[in-house]
């Protein structure tokens, strides 16, 4: 599955109220317990009031902290993952496993009867003598009077003795459905499981779940599934696991009209369904086995383009099918390019993608029937960016590389779900290599995921990409950068260190040995390690399972300290967990202190050897090493961490940094690769905003960027640039930042300049973008200048819907710039705009600009619309507009309080999808730095504890990175204030 960039944990669990009882009784002993718990919630409560209330006037925030290590809480930890509740046991019993499926679903999605009718037949296998049949079954209403058993005979291939049945309950903590049988059910025997169901399409985006969009001024209706990761179960009953892998033939009904799509091809022509003259039923293949959240059906009224050959197809609504033409043009290719890369031909005999007005992820890789938000697939020649490009044929090559990775092998269960979406994550980046080179995107790996990730690899509150997982809150809240991200950046370092020639030859051997299965990550590192022996890499001594372990069992990743001794030409390197809590760290040699095994990369002044990224050295889980006989003069510089290969910091000693400063800020500054120059600002000025370095030193590194005017060390340079705006932008002195900024900006600005010139590389593209951006936002009276009449010449522009004169890459800075400088006149027109546009890239673009207004009023009206039905913004896009306004220097406490004020109302608009709940507290809780705003944020998180399910780790998150700013303005603000006076003078 991919999420949104900006999305970054997708898919929540979900309930609906479909098919609940109405009514309960409690029993005398029920009506004990919770009398004791509302005491008990009473206490802690007042525990919380008393701790959190005085710690907050203190000048240190460390009693917070204290008590976020010794909390009532579950976790001990504060608000942990955890929901409130009773551990349970979730997963099936493994006396019954199914063998098969056939499927059988009535959508009614005419409006106002949005149900939908099943029957599924399963046939399974008995490993155990048992007299249960346990599987899931979520929000649905099951025909008991239907359900039977029947013993199965392969040979014969009927069904024969029927099992009695005494009983069938629901267990909803578990959503398990339990049937209880007379008979004993025989090891080693085969039962027909029959049962009956009436769903629900509901309008949270999980499960089988309608959508619609506008046509011919009519509604039009569809029904669509998202399962993953624990969702199958709201569509029919089934054994919602991914190891308990099936074939399945599904047979869907659909109105005359409209077309279905599943897994694989339709098979024979389409059947009247009796009683029902206007639907028909559509049948298709038998399947390869696959687990249940891969599976897909759609019923619409999408049109399709297919490849040369027909096997690859491309859907979207009429009106916008001709902005799918780039996805069918790289589809395939990339396709056939994996089939050469895994040495694996695709295993099914065609291939759908779909593009959904609305989806919850970016898309999710369903196995022969992708699904994406469209913006994610569509892409419009002349109307959207570059960016728009990059980020189709991202996701296109991502939901691709899970045919195999995750697909064709699926993780034993969710504790391993990175090694579907780090792989994925990672490859989707040599998939566009092969199609799009000129983009130079694995070079764009190391800003946009490896750098990305550290900032939340550095919380505490982070989490091993490896976890334990159960309950599906605690499941799909680890669908975020830490598995996509850190994951992608662990996998590319291993790829580096084993050589990509034993990293792609293991990857076959492991796909070969366990295709149609599930596996965990010990039996990759297995055919990782086998393979490495067989060519040498590594010494029998060592195994891919002992270095990754320390990368995937731990949380976090270390800081490499390079403390040269300039009389004997030697180094010692140390490793300590580089964390975000501002230098308060300690190198100690507790048996606690997480320790990896650390590929060691180097290059220096006269060697400028940028191309080796093999390990000169390994720290093997030990704290600190000597490297003897550099071969390097004590007046030379030297570096690690060759290209950012390895998925660390590197901090020096001080005249070790002087001597790099020296170097970029010479002619001759590109001598250090791109990526190497990126890495060091994004260290430097992590180090620093962590404690380890000074602030003086770092910013001394960035004062080269004058002269610099590629894409990747700007990106690094602006990502840590924005987090220095954040804290200062209302603090004293804040001018001399920004024109230090603008005094860096100046001659970049001149290079690139605010005209989008066609044959420009991707790379000089996005550089401009970027520039552009910081540069208006600051005030330049150039850049404000050009967004300001671009906009309005579009405003008086004839039929502005149909004729737009802004280059499509300039729309992002013209929109906010105009909207931020302007009023409700310029901010209703973007509004009609939007609500006019047919382009989903178009239509994202709008949705950022609009939250630029410094118009108080409009964000809270906007804020308001965001979640109102029919007001034109769709429940997939409302986190987005939080993030807009939130981004907003004046909208930032606006959205803050707003989810704060509007939580019941939120809970309300998205039911239990809690997934855009989640990402607005991540929105609107950025940058918060002061203890009142704190205090707040713990006041809320107190008052909803049992409500906050997945976004609960992001309070914790957002809690500890609320008491590192506050640390941090307390501890910086001022030496960054003198250090910017001296430089701006």
């Amino acid at each position: 599955m991919t999420q949104s960039r900006e999305v970054l944990a997708m898919m929540d669990a979900h309930t609906t109220t479909f098919g609940r009882k109405k009514g309960c009784t409690i029993s005398r002993c029920g009506v004990f317990f919770l009398g004791a718990f509302f005491l008990i919630s009473l206490v802690v409560t007042g525990l919380l009031v008393y701790h959190f209330a005085p710690c907050l006037t203190e000048k240190q925030v460390n009693q917070c902290d204290d008590f976020f290590d010794n909390s009532l809480l579950p976790s001990g930890k504060g608000f942990s993952s955890t929901p409130i509740k009773k551990k349970i046991d979730v997963r099936l019993p493994k006396a019954v496993v199914p063998d098969s499926y056939q499927l059988w679903l009535i959508p009614f999605i005419w409006e106002g009867n949005f149900t939908f009718h099943g029957e599924v037949k399963i046939l399974v296998n008995v490993t155990l003598d048992t007299n249960n049949v346990t599987l899931h079954a979520a929000d649905m209403k099951i025909d008991e009077g239907f359900t039977n058993i029947r013993e199965y005979s392969a040979n014969s291939n009927k069904t024969n003795k029927i099992i009695r049945i005494v009983e069938q309950r629901n267990d909803t903590d578990r959503q398990f459905l339990v049937i209880k049988t007379s008979d004993t059910l025989s090891r080693g025997k085969q039962y027909m499981v029959q049962l009956k169901f009436i769903g629900y399409l509901n309008d949270y985006l999980q499960g089988f779940y309608r959508s619609s969009y506008m046509a011919d001024n009519q509604t039009r209706w569809i029904a669509t599934t998202q399962f993953q990761a624990t969702d199958a179960r709201r569509a029919f009953p089934c054994f919602d696991e991914p190891a308990l892998k099936a074939k399945f033939q599904i047979n869907i009904a659909r109105p005359k009209n409209m077309t279905s799509i599943s897994n694989m091809p339709m098979e024979g022509a389409p059947m009247p369904v009796p009683g029902l003259h206007t639907y028909v039923w559509d049948h298709y293949e038998r399947s390869v086995p696959m687990s249940t959240y891969l599976v897909a059906f759609i019923v619409s009224d999408f049109d399709v383009r297919r490849s040369e050959d027909g096997n690859f197809g491309v859907w979207a609504r009429h009106d916008a099918i001709n902005q799918s033409q780039y996805s069918l043009n790289i589809g395939p290719k990339i396709l056939k390019y994996y089939e050469e890369y895994f040495q694996i031909k695709f295993p099914l005999p065609k291939m759908d993608m779909v593009a959904l007005p609305d989806f919850s992820a970016g898309a999710m890789e369903n196995w022969g029937l992708i699904t994406y938000r469209e913006t994610a697939m569509l892409y419009q020649e002349g109307i959207s960016t570059s960016s728009n490009k990059q980020r189709v044929a991202t996701v296109v090559s991502h939901e691709l590389a899970h045919q195999w990775f995750g697909n064709l092998v699926t993780p034993s269960w969710w504790t391993d779900l990175w090694l579907n979406e780090g792989f994925a994550s990672y490859v989707e980046y040599i998939g566009i290599d092969a199609v799009e080179p000129s983009w130079k995107v694995l070079e764009q790996f190391v800003v946009h995921e490896l750098q990305n990730v550290f900032g939340l690899d550095a919380l505490e509150s982070s989490h091993p990409i490896s976890i334990e997982v159960g309950h599906p809150d605690e499941i799909n809240e680890i669908f975020d950068r830490i598995s996509y991200g850190k994951g992608a950046s662990i996998i590319r370092m291993m790829d580096h260190f084993l050589t990509t020639k034993v990293f792609k030859q293991g990857l076959t051997n492991y796909l070969n040995e366990k295709a149609y299965q599930s596996a965990e990550q010990n039996d990759l590192w297995h055919a990782l390690t086998q393979q490495a022996y067989k060519d040498k890499v590594l010494e029998p001594s060592v195994t891919v399972k002992e270095i990754m372990d320390t990368w995937t069992l731990q949380t976090g990743f270390p800081v490499i300290t390079v403390t040269r001794n300039y009389n004997n030409n030697s180094a010692t390197l140390t490793q300590e967990r580089f964390l975000l809590r501002n230098g308060t760290t300690k190198v100690t040699t507790s048996s606690l202190e997480p320790l990896w095994w650390v590929p060691i990369t180097y290059t220096s002044e006269k060697q400028l050897n940028f191309k080796n990224t093999q390990p000169m050295k390994w720290m093997k889980a030990e704290h600190s090493i000597i490297l003897n006989d550099l071969g390097i003069s004590s007046s030379e510089w030297i570096l690690f961490n060759v290209q950012e290969t390895g998925y660390y910091r590197v901090n020096y000693d001080r005249t070790n940094w002087q001597m790099i400063i020296k170097q970029l800020n010479k002619q001759n500054f590109k001598d250090i690769s791109t990526i190497n120059r990126a890495q060091l600002i994004d260290d430097a000025l992590n180090l620093a905003r962590a404690g380890n370095l000074d602030y003086s030193t770092a910013l001394d590194v960035t004062s080269y960027l004058a002269h610099e005017t590629e894409y990747l060390p700007w990106k690094a340079a602006f990502s840590a640039i924005n987090y220095l705006n954040d804290m200062l932008i209302k603090t004293q002195g804040y001018d001399k930042f920004r024109l230090y900024v603008l005094k860096l900006l100046d001659n970049v600005y001149k290079q690139v300049g605010f005209i989008d010139k066609m044959g420009d590389p991707q790379l000089t593209v996005f550089t401009r973008i970027d520039v552009l951006n910081w540069a208006c936002n600051f005030g330049h009276e150039d850049c404000v200048g050009n967004a300001v009449q671009q906009f309005n010449n579009w405003r008086h522009t004839p039929n502005p819907d149909v004729n737009n004169p802004i280059s499509p890459n300039l729309k992002g800075v013209v929109y906010c710039t105009a909207i931020r400088m302007g009023g409700q006149i310029e901010w209703d027109f973007a509004w009609q705009r939007y609500r006019a546009t047919n382009v989903g890239s178009e239509k994202d673009l709008l949705l950022q600009a609009l939250g630029c207004t410094r118009e108080t009023w409009l964000l809270n009206r906007y804020l308001d619309w965001a979640i109102t039905e029919n007001s034109g913004i769709r429940k997939q896009d409302v986190s987005r507009v939080f993030g807009s306004v939130a981004s907003n220097v004046i909208g930032q406490p606006i959205a803050f309080n707003y989810f704060r004020n509007k939580w019941t109302r939120l809970r309300e608009y998205f039911g239990t999808s809690l997934l855009s709940i989640n990402n607005i507290v991540k929105s609107s809780t950025r940058g918060i730095n002061t203890r009142y705003e704190l205090k707040d944020l713990l006041e809320f998180a107190t008052e909803h504890i049992n409500e906050l399910g997945t976004a609960r780790r992001t309070i914790q998150q957002t809690v500890e990175q609320a008491e590192a700013n506050i640390r941090w303005i307390d501890n910086n603000h001022a030496i960054i204030r003198d250090w910017l006076q001296r430089n701006t003078a």
